[in-house]
């Protein structure tokens, strides 16, 4: 009786199945091909609502009603509490409706779809492709980069700018550049899958990550976490695991383990100061300390120096073994862009102690150690954003580049462009 029942119910809930999706459908579309699809008046995005995927005319008008994620709102739009109603209001961030009563008595605090500020990190990777007339009109349809994204319209971890002759970057789901870079010839073997694992465990609150990875953001073959006190091998494109876990102690008898690779112990000279720092700051928060003072050590995710170090009240620019830069300084108290204890180097956002919040970007500085380019960088060891160029003919032509270099635009005849509102 009970299997006859078993059998009915089988039947009965493959019988709904059938009727909702019938069969199997295997397809090869991806989102790229949806984003491939493009014209300058229409986008597409993967649709896999129904049964069969298709391509997909992305929305571009926001909705009006109250949001409660962003997956309600188009590309590009964040849901965020914002004072309303009333378009106008949305630009002021509140936390309740008493945030409200100064801009309008009537205000009240709530969820809307609104679009994050211009100088955020973090941009949905549809909205570089959506044609939302709102990013047209700031340029965030960028002219010279469109990022690729993945099925569920995430940032693919490697992105390639330039052309042939560019550059291939690390970056977050959403858009944060993450250690890890080649040149386009040479970053075939790319995945950055280490620095993406890596920042998600960061991320997700995790004191410190110890995994080593390589200056293609993949994985060193050796692994250890320090925490835990455990070490094994993988695959560098993918961290699979090789060979079976071992105490830290035992470490040499992997067979992925190089001593003229990694030497005596794990930890690198940088990060055996900042672990060092961290387990001390764990030990003393749980004797009920609340604040804790720590320096400003920055470390790259394959265990070197971070791009920057500070002497009093002075950031210099440094390379991998902590070495200035030639001249590039800085004076954090007269930085327009302050420091950061996060994001573009990978530093541990929970044990931040420092009262500069943003980021201070000094690519230039390490990118003309590493590739002796011949654009202009200031005295901070940032990208000058309007880059002169000199043609055939003797005239000055400007282009506008990003933080990273590349350029946004083409030649502009006008030295007084404003780069800083091109996304």
């Amino acid at each position: 009786m009970i299997y006859s029942l078993l059998i009915l119910l089988l039947i009965n809930v493959s019988s709904s199945t059938e009727k909702s999706c019938p069969g199997t459908l295997i397809t090869s579309l991806h989102q790229k091909n949806c984003t491939d699809r493009a014209t300058n008046e229409t986008a597409y995005y993967l649709n896999r609502d129904d049964c069969i995927p298709k391509c997909s005319i992305c929305p571009t008008v926001v909705p009006n009603s109250n949001c409660s994620t962003d997956s309600d709102c188009i590309a590009g739009y964040n849901c965020d509490r914002r004072c309303g109603p009333g378009s106008k209001y949305q630009v002021h961030k509140c936390e309740s409706s008493v945030d409200c009563y100064q801009y309008n008595p009537r205000c009240t605090c709530d969820y809307y779809c609104v679009l994050p500020e211009i100088e955020d990190d973090d941009v949905a990777c549809m909205a570089y492709h959506s044609n939302i007339p709102a990013y047209v009109d700031k340029w965030w349809t960028a002219k010279k980069f469109k990022p690729i994204c993945d099925d569920d319209g995430y940032w693919e971890p490697k992105q390639c700018k330039g052309g042939l002759q560019g550059r291939c970057l690390c970056y977050s789901s959403m858009g944060v550049r993450l250690f890890g870079e080649a040149l386009y010839t040479k970053a075939e073997n790319m995945t950055c899958a280490c620095s993406r694992r890596k920042s998600e465990l960061e991320s997700a609150g995790r004191s410190y990550v110890s995994f080593h990875c390589d200056s293609l953001g993949n994985y060193e073959k050796l692994q250890c976490d320090m925490e835990k006190e455990l070490c094994w091998c993988v695959v560098p494109q993918t961290g699979e695991v090789t060979a079976p876990f071992v105490p830290l102690a035992a470490m040499k008898k992997l067979p992925c383990y190089s001593a003229g690779t990694v030497g005596a112990q794990y930890l690198r000279q940088c990060e055996s100061k900042k672990f060092a720092t961290v387990m001390i700051i764990k030990k003393l928060k749980t004797h009920g300390v609340v604040t804790v003072e720590s320096d400003t050590l920055l470390c790259d995710a394959d265990g070197s120096y971070g791009a920057y170090s500070i002497s009093s009240g002075i950031a210099y620019c440094t390379w991998r073994d902590n070495k200035q830069i030639e001249t590039w300084q800085a004076n954090i108290n007269g930085l327009s862009r302050p420091l950061t204890c996060s994001k573009l180097f990978s530093a541990m956002r929970s044990e931040c102690n420092f009262s500069f919040i943003d980021i201070f970007a000094i690519d230039c500085a390490r990118d003309y150690k590493m590739y002796q380019h011949s654009l202009a960088c200031d005295g901070g060891g940032e990208y000058v954003l309007l880059q002169m160029f000199i043609d055939d003919k003797g005239q000055k032509q400007y282009y506008c580049v990003d933080d990273k270099g590349f350029a946004k635009t083409d030649m502009l005849d006008d030295a007084s462009t404003n780069c800083t509102a091109i996304y």
